[in-house]
């Protein structure tokens, strides 16, 4: 049983870990090629309006959600952020893949920009999985320790209350 615990703290630990790596590349990808970033954006199906929020909030959010996945106090916050902002993009993706756009906008920048719409789909649905796994394995875990200490605050010792 202990063998099954350890499991279970090493595989949000790991799934944190990629998802930083993710988080962590892409962000810094769009702030050394911001013009590169910019453009991209500018080329989407959205108005230039929210290319320009999205040009800083996105790598912001992708920092912000790098950073809480290396706190275990904020990793089940950071698996949650993960889940939406993966959700995001896998949700864009799986719209230009159905041909909702009146065009086909260029992808994303980096080692990413090589993949295929479904490519990327696959790679979006591997992150999201593992986002929304890390997630519950985070949120059970808590639950658990903190039902430990209520059993420890209520538990009687053998003396009595």
């Amino acid at each position: 049983m202990e063998h099954l615990e350890d499991n279970r703290q090493k595989v949000p630990e790991i799934f944190s870990w990629l998802l930083v790596l993710l988080f962590a590349y892409t962000a810094v990808n769009k702030f050394l090629d911001y013009e590169g970033t910019k453009a991209a954006l500018y080329n989407q199906v959205f108005p230039i309006w929210m290319a320009d929020i999205l040009l800083i909030a996105v790598p912001g959010a992708e920092l912000l959600l790098a950073l809480m996945l290396c706190i275990p106090a904020y990793r089940k916050w950071g698996f949650l952020g993960s889940i939406i902002l993966m959700g995001a993009f896998t949700g864009y993706v799986g719209l230009v893949i159905t041909g909702l756009f009146d065009r086909i906008p260029c992808s994303c920048g980096g080692v990413l920009q090589a993949m295929s719409w479904p490519q990327h789909l696959l790679f979006n649905l591997f992150f999201l999985g593992i986002s929304f796994i890390g997630y519950l394995i985070e949120r059970n875990a808590l639950a658990r320790a903190q039902m430990g200490l209520f059993k420890a605050k209520n538990t009687k010792g053998p003396n009595g209350p």
